[in-house]
């Protein structure tokens, strides 16, 4: 053999990791479902052939991923089970990725109106008399006197994220609820800062309304583009410079 030959490192695995990554593949390759109970400690211990303190660390790092919930108790719904909610996870991972790889403003606001564009395309076609009223009904909540920045930030989300639910696209809607999580506090503090945060509420309330229409007329391109002008005039003119990093 050539002396010159490439060696490749070979990667200690700790023995938790084993556990995690067999329990993954479980789930990719659908022998576990969301739902579903995850076995015992003792029995995977058993099962795996490995300490408890192993199974303990891998069961631990997947509720920490939002893939299993760990349920007290006793009986069949205690124990650890396979949660189809991981989008909290997804968000916090992400918000974490933001601040660490210093992700631009610009570049998150490009994402999201692609994003969104695309959604709301896909919502003027797959729309109904019923999505047209959930819509309708979370604008007349957000022109509510009562509401204050933090609520109406949250009935914003749900506008947008219920815009993608309508699209169809399962990935669109856990991705948009991500994106808008991560930035969440920054949201909140930017209407926490504005003088009068009710007008500009309004001012989006009224871009909302005309999202809406163009989705109820089934209008996808004129959907997609109001949606986009919406988010980027709100970054453009609200929030600072594109060139800041989040």
């Amino acid at each position: 053999m050539s002396s010159d030959a490439a060696w490749e490192p070979v990667r200690r695995v700790r023995t938790h990791e084993q556990v995690l990554a067999q329990i993954q593949q479980k789930i990719l390759d659908g022998s576990l479902r969301a739902g579903e109970r995850l076995p015992s400690e003792r029995e995977l211990v058993g099962a795996l052939g490995v300490s408890r303190t192993s199974v303990r660390e891998a069961l631990r790092a997947l509720e920490a991923m939002g893939i299993v919930e760990a349920r007290t108790g006793s009986g069949q719904d205690a124990g650890s089970v396979i949660t189809g909610a991981s989008t909290p996870a997804m968000t916090n991972l992400l918000r974490l990725h933001i601040a660490l790889a210093r992700i631009s403003l610009s570049d998150l606001v490009e994402t999201r109106v692609e994003l969104e564009r695309s959604a709301a395309r896909g919502a003027a076609d797959a729309r109904t008399d019923e999505d047209v009223r959930h819509l309708t009904g979370l604008i007349e909540q957000m022109r509510s006197a009562d509401s204050d920045h933090e609520s109406f930030n949250a009935l914003d989300t749900e506008f947008h994220v219920s815009i993608a639910r309508i699209s169809g696209n399962a990935l669109a809607v856990d991705l948009m609820q991500a994106l808008r999580g991560a930035v969440e506090h920054e949201m909140a503090q930017a209407f926490a800062e504005f003088d009068d945060w009710r007008a500009v509420a309004s001012g989006l309330v009224d871009e909302h309304e005309a999202i809406v229409r163009a989705i109820e007329d089934g209008n996808g391109d004129l959907a997609a583009d109001v949606v986009a002008d919406h988010i980027t005039s709100f970054y453009r003119g609200r929030v600072s410079g594109d060139d800041q990093s989040r």
